[in-house]
């Protein structure tokens, strides 16, 4: 499923040109049978400057050559009455509109070259920190979306990553302090300790603690540039959720008892999904968030719940259950839910991401990461 809003991108087709060329020729007909003091060569060098806001490149140095020559030769040379003052007027001024119309379109092109640019590194990166979903490991898969509040931007301040362990699945869910492209840096640091200590950490609370010290390295490495002249120091705290799933390697995936133990960062709790269409909120005491857990000096608490056939896990990031409606109404997640539990997962998403998408008016005020985990369907032969 998409998680991501794509960037915008100016296309032009063969209709907007199509278009601009009858008004041209509109605008030369209707002046060659109007009397000779009725000018009309203004209205006509419209059609080269709507070129260069709707048309390609070549099409408008097509329509701005043609309307030049037209004008040059109605107004300029044919008409022997003319004073010669009008004839030049009317000959430079349409040269003077022909070649802003054609440096208008020049910029507009190397504007969409440098967007395409743009979107093709934004795509990198995100492939880099946030692989597409959905993903799956041996017991589990997890489907979901992403979407930044930053308009033409791909990736923000949430981060989420699923990894195969010899200890069963890892699952991290995460909102960084802040939005946009700005919380990078630390997104990008938890995930690499996450995916680090997901292979060497047996439990989840050595992974949390890996995550914790990965962050510290981070605000570290920014405090010494902002020393140096660099960039700003800032100390970004994450939020997070991790799963951890327990399972039996030996036994066949559709009959493993997959038990799922959670740790909250201080994050938003998950909900539990029932294959009745039950919704059961996984409360649990939510440490602080990484970043933080130096001021208290007790570890971060776990809980264990069974993912029972049929059953399945919602995480989601602030963005979602902070999602105002245009009056102020926050996103109403648990009854929409409710509602929606027993909807196959694609098709809860669906709903989930469209539903978001009508309570805010389509204007989103945070980034929004949803992740459903569910047990790995058997693979036959």
């Amino acid at each position: 499923m998409s998680r991501t809003l794509p960037l915008s991108r100016p296309k032009a087709g063969t209709l907007p040109f199509a278009l601009v060329l009858a008004y041209l020729v509109v605008v030369v007909a209707v002046d060659l049978v109007t009397p000779a003091n009725l000018r009309l060569d203004m209205y006509a060098a419209l059609a080269p400057m709507t070129a260069a806001a709707v048309c390609t490149y070549p099409q408008t140095v097509f329509v701005g050559a043609l309307d030049f020559c037209l004008m040059a030769a109605h107004h300029g040379v044919l008409p022997q009455h003319m004073p010669v003052v009008n004839r030049v007027g009317s000959v430079v001024g349409n040269a003077l509109m022909t070649g802003a119309s054609v440096a208008l379109a020049r910029l507009r092109r190397d504007e969409v070259s440098l967007l395409e640019r743009v979107r093709v590194t934004s795509e990198a990166a995100q492939r880099a920190l946030l692989r597409p979903l959905p993903l799956r490991t041996r017991g589990v898969l997890v489907n979901g979306f992403y979407v930044s509040s930053q308009r033409e931007s791909l990736i923000g301040g949430d981060i989420y990553e699923v990894v195969d362990t010899p200890y069963g699945t890892r699952v991290l869910i995460g909102d960084v302090r802040g939005k946009g492209p700005g919380t990078l840096g630390a997104g990008a640091a938890v995930l690499t300790a996450f995916r680090e200590a997901a292979y060497h950490r047996r439990d989840l609370e050595g992974g949390v603690v890996a995550m914790e010290q990965g962050l510290s390295r981070y605000h570290r490495s920014v405090e010494y540039q902002a020393s140096s002249g660099g960039a700003q120091a800032a100390e970004e705290f994450v939020t997070a959720l991790v799963f951890g799933t327990e399972e039996d390697p030996a036994a066949p995936v559709s009959r493993t008892a997959v038990s799922v133990v959670f740790l909250d960062c201080g994050h938003v709790a998950p909900f539990l999904l029932g294959p009745d269409g039950g919704v059961h909120e996984l409360e649990q005491e939510a440490g602080l968030p990484l970043g933080l857990g130096d001021l208290v000096p007790q570890q971060r608490s776990a809980r264990r719940v069974a993912l029972d056939p049929g059953c399945r896990v919602l995480a989601c990031t602030d963005g979602v259950t902070e999602a105002r409606a245009p009056g102020g109404a926050f996103y109403p997640l648990a009854e929409r839910l409710h509602a929606w539990a027993a909807l196959p997962t694609p098709e809860l998403l669906r709903r989930l991401r469209a539903d978001l998408d009508a309570h805010t008016g389509g204007r989103l005020q945070d980034d929004v990461a949803v992740l459903v985990m569910e047990r790995a369907p058997a693979v036959s032969g």
